[in-house]
């Protein structure tokens, strides 16, 4: 399985840390998203900042990742 980081759509982009972390640890799209239980298209707007998730997916996120993504890194300043 690829990962879409590596397919040059993701490479212009600014990544989250969460989407850091995908990239660094070579997580594909579709296996975040099948051992997070949430759809491709939310891993991915999750990962490029599109979208800001909840605070149970923060939550998961965090446990998911090992303490790596916190949920600290999804706070925007204002």
């Amino acid at each position: 399985m690829t990962s879409l980081f590596n397919t040059g759509k993701l490479s212009r982009v600014k990544l989250t840390t969460f989407g850091r972390y995908l990239k660094r640890k070579n997580i594909s799209i579709a296996s975040a998203a099948e051992q997070l239980d949430v759809t491709r298209s939310y891993v991915q707007m999750l990962a490029t900042g599109a979208a800001t998730p909840g605070l149970h997916t923060a939550a998961q996120i965090k446990k998911w990742s090992k303490g790596a993504v916190t949920f600290e890194n999804w706070l925007r300043p204002r």
